[in-house]
């Protein structure tokens, strides 16, 4: 089964435990190779201007976390949920 790029956009994300993580906002291309690299939950628009930076860090998930693309997304894990349980770590140590 395929998908056109533009089916993509706003579909759900689910991890494999049900866990909701969010809707696709963007999706960010390797031109050369024709592949996805990332699934962003947020639009990426010029008005973000210093935000993209922070956005594609913290509000994306890395395409190879996906497993399943049907009639929602399906993902490893959360890498919201372990980006921001990684750095709660990282506070606590230097505390």
């Amino acid at each position: 089964m395929s998908k056109r790029l533009s089916q993509i956009y706003g579909m759900d994300i689910f991890t494999e435990k049900a866990e909701y993580v969010g809707k696709v906002g963007d999706i960010i291309l390797n031109i050369e190779n024709g592949e996805i690299m990332q699934l962003s939950l947020r639009k990426l628009t010029s008005k973000e201007g210093a935000d993209i930076r922070r956005i594609l860090q913290e509000e994306t998930i890395p395409y190879d976390e996906v497993i399943k693309v049907g009639d929602i997304i399906i993902c490893k894990k959360n890498p919201l949920r372990e980006r921001r349980s990684r750095g709660r770590g990282a506070l606590r140590a230097t505390a």
